[in-house]
């Protein structure tokens, strides 16, 4: 992994945190709990499904055949 896929991954992790949290933070401050509580599920749901999706799910984690 470059370290240009490095700062990829670190973006979209942190994206995938920050930006649902802070949704989150705003609806449940605007009374919108359980609102607020759904978007950041499915966000944080969202992130770990294309992090998976893109960098984990085409790692060869086969060992040697022997």
């Amino acid at each position: 992994m470059g370290r240009g896929e490095k700062v990829r991954f670190g973006l979209a992790l942190a994206f995938g945190v920050v930006v649902p949290g802070l949704l989150k933070y705003a609806l449940t401050t605007a009374g919108y709990d359980a609102l607020g509580t759904a978007v950041w599920v499915s966000g944080y749901l969202t992130a770990i499904l294309a992090i998976w999706y893109v960098w984990v799910r085409p790692l060869n984690l086969e060992g040697t055949a022997g």
